[in-house]
């Protein structure tokens, strides 16, 4: 029989294993609905805080995937989202070799858009990789990507999980400026993105999306946070060609990884589940394999929700909430409900956040126009100047640093 955990998620088949986890083929029991499930089996604190974090971080946007629902007993937290039967695009580079321009400016366009809602919400990813880009299954033509797994995502007002300095993402995906300790900041999922760029082409590409993908990787973050906002328009010739093929001339096909029938195949008879379920807190009788995890779980889980909806104390000023529309992105619907930062609305007098020094240099000169994204942006500038982006009126501008 199938695992039934915390009498809510029933384990079908196992997906993948992380460094935080198991993934799952799972059924929602309260909804009757196939998911992915990720499950940590262990009681260690720094894996549980970013559980807590990663379900404590919603969006609500086309190209992103953030997890529904959440459940516990005694050693087990299972954290829950929309299953994506496409498999993920690490897994499709290794089926289908290098990519062609077209297919790689389609996915790429996707990602930045996503990306653009993260950041105008105040968050920083931190991961993206190919293995966290899963895929809808379209069959051919044009595939439909979300950028998932927020478990190490920071927000600029939140609490660091991490130590000062210390480096935190994927070797290899790292932008220059963290591997030096800089904090978390957009221009390091861009760079991210730039390194995914030219994994997908096999090389750094030519043409426009070449040109967007060096961009993407330059030293300068500023350049990186610039070409964001233009590389929609720079590569919207490619994204209207008649089919996405890869390199190799073969067409490029998302297919569903479970189909249904497959899934009900597995599907193994539980009890009835009560209309009423604990997410939290196993029964009583449960509590004789490891009642300190279970009763630690559920107290951390609880402190920790509390922390993610409620920020940080109210006596505090708030920070400048970001603009809903970002001048630096494709603009699509959506909205998120980032769980660290205060609710509170701020007022044009709040304070700013302290400046980023990513110890890079510039070319921008005090007065010369920056954008949302670089907001809090400490660089060298011309002249060897100290600069930093802030808000000016209804825009931004570089301006001498304190």
């Amino acid at each position: 029989m199938a695992e039934v955990v915390a009498g809510r998620f029933e384990l079908i088949e196992h997906i993948a294993q992380g460094g935080s986890g198991s993934v799952w083929l799972a059924r929602d029991l309260r909804s009757g609905q196939l998911c992915a499930a990720k499950v940590m089996r262990q009681s260690y604190s720094g894996e549980l805080l970013r559980f807590v974090r990663e379900q404590g971080v919603k969006f609500d946007h086309e190209h992103l995937l953030t997890p529904y629902g959440w459940a516990a007993v005694d050693d087990q937290v299972v954290i829950a989202s929309q299953l994506m039967r496409g498999g993920n695009l690490h897994t499709a580079m290794a089926d289908y070799g290098a990519f062609s321009e077209e297919l790689a400016a389609q996915i790429l366009v996707q990602l930045l858009d996503g990306l653009a809602h993260v950041h105008a919400s105040g968050w920083v990813h931190r991961d993206v990789k190919a293995a966290n880009v899963l895929l809808e299954p379209t069959g051919a033509g044009v595939p439909h990507v979300r950028l998932a797994d927020f478990g190490i995502a920071a927000h600029k007002d939140a609490a660091r999980l991490t130590e000062l300095g210390m480096t935190v993402g994927t070797e290899g995906y790292l932008a220059p400026e963290l591997k030096l300790g800089a904090e978390p900041h957009p221009a390091g999922d861009l760079y991210a993105l730039g390194v995914l760029g030219t994994r997908m082409l096999g090389g750094p590409g030519s043409g426009a999306v070449g040109r967007v993908i060096a961009a993407l990787l330059d030293e300068d973050p500023t350049v990186r946070v610039r070409m964001a906002a233009q590389a929609p328009a720079l590569l919207e010739g490619l994204l209207n060609a008649d089919g996405y093929l890869v390199a190799s001339g073969e067409e490029f096909e998302v297919f569903n990884h479970f189909e249904p029938e497959e899934a009900e195949s597995t599907r193994k008879v539980v009890q009835a589940v009560p209309e009423t379920i604990a997410p939290a807190v196993a029964p009583a009788k449960a509590m004789h394999v490891m009642p300190w995890v279970a009763a630690g779980v559920a107290v951390l889980l609880g402190v920790l929700a509390l922390w993610l909806v409620f920020g940080q104390p109210a006596a505090e000023p708030a920070p400048a909430a970001p603009s809903a529309s970002v001048a630096a992105s494709p603009t699509r619907s959506g909205s998120s409900t980032p769980a660290s930062p205060s609710p509170a609305k701020s007022s044009e007098s709040s304070v700013s956040p302290s400046p980023l020094d990513v110890g890079i240099s510039s070319n921008a000169s005090a007065g010369e126009k920056c954008t949302q994204l670089e907001e809090g942006l400490l660089v060298t500038g011309a002249q060897h100047a100290k600069l930093v982006c802030e808000r000016e009126g209804a825009g931004y501008q570089w301006h001498p640093a304190p």
